[in-house]
């Protein structure tokens, strides 16, 4: 039980090693999909709402409270912006996180790459002293 707790504690802690600007809390392409349909609705809506009112204001006798239909329409096309900007943010962080993964691997091909080298070195060293003390 001891080994199973210190095994979920450490892997929380390196979860947690993460860059929280980099790692996306919820993003996903679904999300971004769903943020940009919503967005759309509301787009229709407002426009809708906005267009149906202009209608019975100019061309019917009903007169309707303009100002009041407007706002609400006004709210609606502002909700599809949130959304639409929430969509454009998810899609903005999955890129960054991609790169984020990109770099992760960039860099540990370098370390091994370093590491190799230093192995080599030490190798040539290790060689050259055998040479050298072989000669005396």
């Amino acid at each position: 039980m001891k080994k199973i707790a210190h095994w979920l504690l450490e892997k929380a802690k390196k979860d947690m090693r993460t860059d929280p600007f980099t790692t996306p809390s919820r993003r996903t392409k679904l999300s971004y999909y769903f943020d940009t349909l919503v967005s759309m609705i509301f787009y229709l809506m407002g426009i809708y709402l906005l267009l149906t009112d202009l209608y019975q204001e100019f061309f019917t006798s009903n007169q309707t409270d303009f100002l009041g239909t407007a706002l609400m329409s006004l709210v609606l096309l502002l909700g599809g912006l949130l959304f639409r900007w929430s969509a454009i943010a998810d899609l903005k962080a999955i890129k960054r996180y991609q790169q984020y993964l990109k770099q992760q691997s960039i860099d540990q091909q370098q370390e091994l790459r370093r590491e190799a080298w230093l192995n080599a070195a030490e190798q040539g060293k290790t060689e050259l002293e055998q040479k050298l003390n072989h000669k005396e």
